[in-house]
């Protein structure tokens, strides 16, 4: 097995169209790779920070990152900028076991590539989950959500929590849109046969349905996480499990108290089984970076260490291991979580995660944009989706060209 050289070496880590919080990167990138290789510091430059920590606008000025990390929606689309180094030979010289990986995620960074190229590793998970406010259903006697309900069952809870009560509208739920609705249960983008976009397929459909008869019931639209933390008039919403309890933990430090809990996904009585979707963090290493092997030990590491990913289970984030015991541990630590059915978490079944390409990007602009377009009352769904995928097929065109 190589061994890599131990002179220190600063690596700058971007991101990529997702968001981590120095606090977090601090306390689950950078001081576990620093533990383990004291001659190794990590950068964090964070592209919320300015249009020159922007990967295009860093590339363009030669000043490229090591590493980007993003996550699975977002990352073929990397693929645009000639970024990522195939890591199969740096698996194999330094002896990664990637057998205790969990295999859908390692084919989520495989799939991507043309020749099976290994052009990223997962270091966490985060899933979509149902949190819900309890003063809310309680305020109009209905139960609280359970972690084996229908999309049947919620829309007739959904139905009895939005109601106008003392002047003030309450609203039973927040979707995202319609890619987020979709991904719940591995919807594709692309037909995995051509690589082109394919919105008119019949779960597109029924997504966007399911999407449509959400926002038809009074009070449900144009919703934003504030109004179930903040202003406390909407009962719940679906939201990513890390995104959500930061918001959660942000709120409480700023006094605003709630006594939230959370539920799995409804599931389509059609999926039984299979609760939100798999949202994995993947990191890249450069092609360019002149300390690729630091890089790749940095990144593997935390894929593969049993020690870094139990603080990150531990702190409720979704172990990439399948390992029971860092499964067992997870969300044990945060004050926020005590109490809480963190076990809804692993409770169910993830949908796989879907085919995707270097389209990917304006690709899901487009469908997301048929969603809206719906919502709206502009178009039916077909007439939304057929027009989406002949945008979304125009743009794929021009690209190759």
């Amino acid at each position: 097995m190589k061994q890599i050289g131990t002179e220190p070496v600063t690596l700058r880590i971007n991101n990529w169209n997702t968001v981590l919080q120095q606090e977090e990167f601090d306390k689950f990138i950078a001081e576990p790779v620093r533990k383990k290789y004291p001659f190794i510091t990590l950068e964090y430059v964070d592209f919320t920070k300015g249009s020159g920590n922007v990967l295009e606008n860093l590339m363009a000025a030669g000043s490229t990152p090591d590493i980007v990390f993003t996550d699975h929606p977002n990352l073929a689309g990397l693929l645009e900028y000639d970024f990522p180094l195939d890591l199969n030979g740096y698996v194999r010289d330094y002896a990664v076991d990637m057998k205790q990986v969990d295999p859908q995620l390692v084919k989520g960074a495989t799939s991507i590539s043309a020749k099976g190229e290994l052009l990223a590793l997962p270091v966490y998970s985060d899933r979509m989950m149902w949190f819900y406010n309890k003063d809310a259903f309680d305020r109009f006697g209905v139960a609280y959500p359970t972690d084996d309900m229908t999309w049947d069952d919620a829309m007739a809870m959904f139905k009895r929590l939005s109601r106008v009560d003392g002047g003030v509208q309450y609203a039973a739920f927040r979707t995202i849109n319609l890619l987020m609705t979709g991904s719940q249960w591995g919807l594709s983008l692309f037909d995995p046969q051509t690589g082109r976009a394919s919105f008119q397929t019949e779960e597109w459909k029924r997504a966007l349905g399911l999407l449509q008869e959400i926002n038809a019931i009074p009070g449900n639209t144009k919703l934003t996480n504030e109004d179930f933390y903040q202003k406390q008039t909407l009962a719940s919403l679906m939201q990513s499990f890390n995104i959500m309890v930061n918001l959660l933990a942000t709120a409480e430090q700023k006094g605003h108290v709630i006594k939230w809990d959370v539920a799995s996904m409804p599931q389509l009585k059609e999926k039984p089984g299979i609760s939100g979707s798999n949202k994995p963090l993947y990191f890249m290493v450069s092609k360019s970076s002149k300390h690729k092997e630091q890089a790749f030990a940095a990144v593997s590491y935390l894929m593969s260490s049993k020690e870094a990913q139990m603080t990150l289970s531990e702190n409720g984030k979704m172990s990439v291991l399948v390992d029971p015991d860092i499964r067992k541990a997870f969300g044990t630590k945060p004050d926020i979580l005590k109490g809480r059915n963190v076990a809804a978490v692993y409770k169910h079944k993830m949908a796989d995660l879907p085919y995707t390409n270097m389209y990917n990007r304006s690709a899901l602009l487009d469908l997301i944009g048929a969603g809206t377009s719906v919502l709206e009352g502009k178009e039916d769904i077909n007439t939304a989706l057929r027009h989406a995928e002949e945008k979304a097929n125009k743009t794929i065109e021009s690209k190759k060209k």
